[in-house]
């Protein structure tokens, strides 16, 4: 017992060690520059851009990409870079070479308070906070009137839900532990609504959710999409058969880009993983329909 306790103790001991070189390093980053204008376009682009996180290793590659209007999806393998996008595109970080553009300006030309009222992102784990229902809508709006909260709660299917579940003043607790994974990520993309911006970011919003709830968010992407930009970042390539152009990035260079039936027919890399995935899906289902029989 005496040893066990030593090795637990090493083991510990290590892992505060690493965390705290971690902890070191961001306090000793600089922080985001931003500026002093007001945003007037949301025309989003990436110019050249070349991203490190260590100084040594490059996340991304000489990236150039448009985000108009519409859907615009960008997939690939895990680590290809696509979470990093994300981060350059709402300021998190700045490339080390290239631009981040919004209305043909330097992203860090504006003020952060200014371009954040225009974006939102929803992603795999937003955080939803330890208030009520009502609560949490306020942070987003802060005016927000009980009828838009149920108009939006009805677009992701959880206005039933929430009447059952105790009102809009009910608590949710905690990292959200009283309510399931895709009713929390239904939760969030309700409460993004409500703030009504001109941008929409939608990072692997749908991973590790249930089937109805990757639906209804798909859903309000598209009907978003109609006079939003939206941008969706997705694991799952069924989810992007229908954006209006879909960006290929593989170990952080942009190898394809097009629409769907483009990529189908240049049979490249995103065809290839797109038919894996499809036989994986096709497979899984013919397993459990029998599991079922």
């Amino acid at each position: 017992m005496p040893l066990r306790s030593l090795g637990s103790a090493f083991h510990v001991a290590m892992n505060g060690a690493s965390a705290g070189k971690k902890i070191i390093s961001l306090l000793n980053s600089p922080d985001p520059i931003w500026g002093s204008e007001e945003v007037t376009s949301t025309n989003l682009a990436l110019e050249n851009v070349t991203f490190s996180y260590d100084g040594k290793r490059k996340v991304l590659n000489n990236i150039n990409m448009t985000f108009p209007k519409g859907v615009t999806a960008i997939v690939g393998k895990s680590g290809s870079g696509k979470s990093t996008i994300v981060s350059l595109l709402i300021g998190s970080y700045h490339p080390q070479t290239g631009l981040v553009l919004v209305g043909n300006k330097n992203i860090e030309m504006f003020k952060r308070e200014s371009y954040y009222s225009k974006i939102a992102v929803v992603s795999y784990n937003t955080y939803i906070f330890n208030e009520s229902v009502r609560a949490n809508f306020k942070l987003a709006k802060e005016d927000v009137s009980e009828d838009e909260i149920y108009e939006a709660l009805e677009k992701v299917n959880l206005a039933n839900f929430i009447k059952e579940f105790g009102g809009l003043d009910k608590v949710i607790t905690e990292d959200a532990n009283n309510i399931s994974g895709g009713q929390k990520q239904r939760l969030a993309l309700a409460v993004n609504l409500v703030a009504n911006k001109d941008i929409y970011i939608f990072d692997e919003a749908t991973s590790n959710i249930d089937i109805e709830s990757e639906s209804i968010i798909m859903q309000n992407v598209k009907a978003m999409s109609k006079d939003k930009t939206i941008i969706l970042i997705s694991h799952r390539l069924a989810n992007v058969v229908n954006a209006d152009n879909i960006y290929f990035l593989d170990e952080g260079n942009l190898v394809e880009s097009g629409s769907h039936n483009e990529l189908m027919a240049k049979n490249g890399s995103y065809a290839k993983l797109y038919l894996t995935q499809k036989g994986l899906e096709e497979g899984y289902k013919t397993v459990l329909k029998e599991a079922l029989a």
